[in-house]
């Protein structure tokens, strides 16, 4: 069956889309799986993590559409360094669907002691702001996403301080989204909720939703694509950007 039409998504946003992952086909071809111990050419860097996982539910969900992705997520972005990026899009580029988020270099940047690069959230009102406007003229639907939290990647006091900063960035993300009348989509309290539930965990191998405190483990990136793909598919986000000669009656 071929593929009638095409959508095309913009990703835009820090690491945490990014997830940036080395790739090889001895790591990944059951046929042809190198041994334990055996030296293995990386050949490259792929995007991984939840955006990919998106991507293959959306696919599933639609096999008459074809999906590209377009991942611009930057590991250590801030909402500078996107709305940057936002404005260098290429000149006619347009997008159906476009999903923003960032965050957390802003209050990450100010605890490591680069000050310099730290934004405001003032400032990050600013420019989360500036990109939405740049992607309402660039995508047919965007769609804003919340950073997640900061697991353990200090003492409990530093991440308590860290955390607290930046769920008041992501109040303020939701402001500028629902002052531009775009959906966000909270993942805040389902990681918390969640990380508490795993932190009763009696184990001595309890699971974590981080790798290292701020990205995501495979459970973290289960959890995060369980929360996007619940709003696309609700909302019926897909069906409604088709053409009418590919919608149902539900869809219009």
């Amino acid at each position: 069956m071929a593929l009638e039409i095409t959508l095309q998504i913009l990703w835009l946003g820090t690491s945490i889309m990014e997830h940036r992952q080395a790739y090889s086909p001895r790591l990944t071809d059951p046929t042809n799986l190198a041994q334990v111990g055996e030296t293995v050419r990386i050949e490259e860097h792929r995007s991984y993590g939840y955006v990919h996982n998106i991507y293959l539910a959306l696919q599933l969900a639609h096999p008459r559409v074809a999906f590209v992705c377009h991942n611009q997520g930057q590991g250590g972005a801030t909402s500078r360094d996107l709305a940057r990026a936002a404005r260098d899009l290429s000149t006619g580029t347009t997008f159906d669907i476009a999903v923003f988020g960032c965050g957390i270099n802003d209050v990450w940047r100010a605890y490591q002691g680069r000050d310099a690069e730290a934004v405001s959230i003032d400032e990050y009102a600013e420019h989360y702001t500036t990109t939405l406007t740049v992607l309402a003229a660039r995508a047919r639907h965007i769609v804003c996403v919340s950073e997640t939290p900061i697991g353990p990647i200090a003492d409990p006091q530093t991440v308590a301080a860290m955390n607290e900063d930046l769920a008041r960035y992501n109040q303020a993300a939701g402001q500028c989204a629902a002052n531009a009348g775009v959906p966000f989509i909270d993942v805040w309290t389902p990681f918390t909720e969640t990380a508490y539930a795993l932190a009763r965990h009696r184990s001595t191998e309890t699971p974590m939703l981080w790798s290292d405190g701020v990205h995501l483990s495979d459970l973290g990136v289960a959890l995060l694509t369980q929360q996007v793909e619940a709003h696309l598919r609700e909302n019926r986000v897909v069906e409604r950007l088709l053409p009418e000669q590919h919608q149902t009656r539900a869809d219009r």
